[in-house]
């Protein structure tokens, strides 16, 4: 039975999870990578569905930044029927990491056998060791939890991520690309993604409460706002598909994310025009057209939702309602915090609504 306690639990245990899964998941990564001809790669695909595809979004900028590789995050179906086309070259340049919490996705395993037989270097980042994708992939990375309790993805999606953050920082030092270089460069970042833990602890204490606020604001009306939109760009794109989905599944409530840019270009046209607008903003690239365009929702009416650092007042001082987010060492490990509010707000959305968890959309 799913419960939207059982979301919240979850998310009061994130931080002791990245103090648990860090060290061993590093070591995990390494051995996987041991096999793999890193020097000659030329791209980087990350593969899976749902939680799974938004933790490849929220990880791209990581791959991108720290092994001076382009970096795909593709759904598995795209992947499948499109990601193997490409101009002639070695398929043995492009590594395919797969991300199944379950591991046994049968779309996926599928895939990945498609892949490796294709010539390709497959990965598997799993919930589990021993999954059916993880054989079907030849190398895996377990970022187990050993969990018992049934619930939307929340520890399970912040373990995909991190095990892909941290296996962007091997690949960097496998291909000698990490800022200042050599192992102490890539010990230092493995140190500071450890260190997340604390923000992501400060996050979950101060982000429950104005969750509750924002659900009980947002169904104040006798009936809640739909659809809610999740507006973020570059890594935050990832994480407000992710907040998405919770939204979705905790309290069967229509929602989506859209790209800052593309939400200017379509949905500020949409009535009516004080709905509200959840924008993610954390520091980094993406910040400053952040805070232009929601100001500019302001402007236009719109009921906007700043998941921000407390003190990011370019933010705060004209939203509707702000929930806060604590800062990370660096843009590339901001999803880790930037994610913490989502299964907070999908249960107290639930609980307001008297719903619980995958309840909605009729029978399967």
């Amino acid at each position: 039975m799913y419960a939207t306690g059982t979301m919240l639990r979850q998310s009061a245990a994130l931080a002791a999870d990245i103090e648990g899964l860090t060290g061993p998941v590093a070591s995990r990564v390494g051995e996987a990578l041991a096999t793999v001809p890193g020097e000659a790669l030329r791209r980087v695909v990350l593969v899976g569905s749902g939680d799974s595809h938004h933790a490849g979004r929220a990880a791209q900028l990581a791959f991108l930044r720290l092994t001076g590789l382009p970096c795909e995050a593709l759904g598995t179906q795209q992947f499948l029927d499109y990601g193997m086309l490409g101009p002639a070259g070695p398929h043995a340049a492009t590594l395919v990491v797969a991300v199944s919490a379950s591991g046994s996705s049968p779309r996926l395993v599928t895939t990945v056998r498609r892949a490796r037989a294709h010539g390709f270097p497959t990965l598997a980042v799993t919930g589990r060791a021993g999954s059916a994708l993880g054989e079907a992939a030849g190398r895996e990375v377990a970022a187990a939890l050993g969990l018992t309790e049934r619930s939307p993805g929340i520890r399970t999606y912040q373990a995909s991520l991190l095990a892909l953050l941290l296996l962007a920082v091997r690949l960097g030092g496998v291909r000698h690309a990490l800022p200042g270089g050599g192992p102490a460069a890539e010990d230092a970042l493995v140190a500071e993604l450890a260190a997340t833990a604390d923000a992501v602890r400060a996050t979950a204490d101060a982000a429950d409460g104005p969750c509750r606020e924002l659900a009980a604001r947002l169904t104040e009306a006798g009936r809640p706002w739909a659809p809610l939109v999740f507006a973020g760009t570059g890594p935050a794109g990832g994480t407000a598909m992710y907040a998405a989905a919770k939204v979705v599944e905790a309290a069967g409530l229509p929602a989506y994310a859209q790209d800052l840019e593309e939400y200017w270009h379509i949905e500020r046209f949409a009535d009516p025009a004080d709905a509200p607008l959840v924008v993610l903003a954390p520091p980094g690239l993406g910040h400053p057209r952040a805070a232009e365009l929601a100001a500019a929702a302001t402007g236009r009416g719109r009921r906007v939702i700043a998941v921000t650092g407390p003190d990011d007042t370019a933010l705060t001082g004209t939203a509707w309602h702000t929930v806060p987010v604590t800062g990370t060492a660096r843009e590339e490990w901001s999803p880790l915090t930037g994610h913490v509010f989502a299964g907070l707000l999908g249960a107290r959305l639930a609980d307001r609504l008297d719903r619980t968890p995958f309840s909605g959309g009729g029978p399967d």
